[in-house]
């Protein structure tokens, strides 16, 4: 899980700010703030209809960050999703946006029977672990026959020749689709993900947050580490020497 030294000031002390901020800019501001750096409405709505997250559907968020997925999907589809992050800044985060309580574990060791959920969310977090079997296998484990898995993967193209950003193993594409037969885990539909596409309002929020971060803590030597981190990535991205991957799995 994304709990490694070389990225605590990414998932965790920054998750300790961002709590910060929308506890001063309101309520409103939580699930943009929540979803930074992991989602936007269109890549969630995709992952939601792909898995069929609906009321009494059953979902667990694997690396759930602050919340901010999760928080969108109770409050678009009205499930009732268990959230496990091992970051204890991050969980601590979550309780004072969200009010809920995560599990703060890791995710190849999950604190559940199996067959525990319908859906299982990992969004963003396969490229921060080194064993991708293990956090795969336990995603599997804990689904019912049939559960869904809707996963957001960073996956290296060929040519991928740029310093990478700390604590990141992107798999390639063959490789993500051999992870996932390994694990037991059938693909349904695998698609790149689209980018830009977030509304106004949306966006609008989210540079705020990130305006009130920098002004807060711009000098802070874990602000810049976090933001070096996060440059490296789009640097990737936008030199297309990463792509981001949406996959629907279905326990088999």
């Amino acid at each position: 899980m994304s709990g490694g030294e070389e990225q605590r000031a990414e998932f965790g002390t920054v998750a300790t700010w961002t709590a910060e901020v929308v506890g001063e800019l309101g309520d409103e501001y939580a699930i943009v703030a929540g979803c930074r750096g992991s989602g936007d409405p269109g890549l969630l709505e995709w992952l939601a209809r792909s898995c069929g997250v609906g009321p009494g559907v059953s979902l667990v968020d694997v690396g759930a960050g602050v919340g901010g997925a999760s928080a969108w999907a109770a409050e678009k589809y009205g499930v009732r999703p268990v959230l496990v992050e091992p970051m204890e800044d991050a969980c601590r985060a979550e309780r004072r946006i969200f009010g809920r309580t995560p599990i703060c574990a890791t995710g190849d060791r999950l604190p559940f029977g199996e067959g525990a959920f319908d859906v299982a969310w990992c969004i963003g977090v396969l490229c921060t672990v080194h064993d991708k079997l293990a956090l795969l296998r336990e995603l599997r484990r804990v689904l019912r026959p049939g559960g869904s898995v809707g996963l957001l993967v960073l996956v290296a193209e060929p040519g991928l020749h740029s310093e990478l950003p700390r604590g990141n193993e992107f798999p390639s594409l063959d490789e993500l689709g051999d992870l996932l037969g390994q694990t037991g885990l059938s693909i349904r539909e695998l698609r790149e993900a689209p980018g830009g596409g977030e509304p106004a309002e949306w966006r609008q929020k989210a540079e705020h947050v990130d305006e009130l971060l920098a002004k807060a803590h711009g000098d802070d030597p874990r602000w810049l580490e976090a933001e070096e981190q996060s440059s490296r990535l789009a640097h990737l991205l936008t030199s297309r020497q990463l792509t981001r991957r949406l996959v629907h799995a279905v326990k088999s």
